[in-house]
C-alpha cells in the first residue's frame, strides 16, 4: 500500500517537520518470522512528513495521473 501511495505522490514532495497542516506517512514492515502461535512484530520502515497542500496537489496534478481509461480497461479485462 505504501509503495502505491509513494508512486502516486511522486518524489517531488518537500520534507518538513511535523506541524499544523502537515501529514506524516509512515511505512511499516513485518518483523522476522516467529514460532507458530506467536504474533510477528511491526517495525517502522520509514516515514515522510509534508504539507497537506502538497499531497492534495500531487493527487490532482496531471503529471501524476494514471493513463487515460486505465481503470475502465482494467474492469473490462476482468469481465
Amino acid at each position: 500500500m505504501y509503495n502505491k501511495i509513494a508512486e502516486r505522490l511522486g518524489d517531488n514532495l518537500a520534507e518538513i517537520h511535523q506541524q499544523a497542516g502537515s501529514v506524516t506517512i509512515m511505512r511499516y514492515d513485518i518483523g522476522p518470522p516467529v514460532p507458530d502461535g506467536q504474533i510477528r512484530a511491526l517495525e517502522v520502515g520509514g516515514q515522510s512528513t509534508t504539507t497537506i497542500d502538497q499531497v492534495a496537489l500531487a493527487f490532482t496534478a496531471p503529471s501524476n495521473l494514471p493513463p487515460p481509461k486505465v481503470y475502465e480497461l482494467a474492469i473490462i479485462a476482468e469481465l
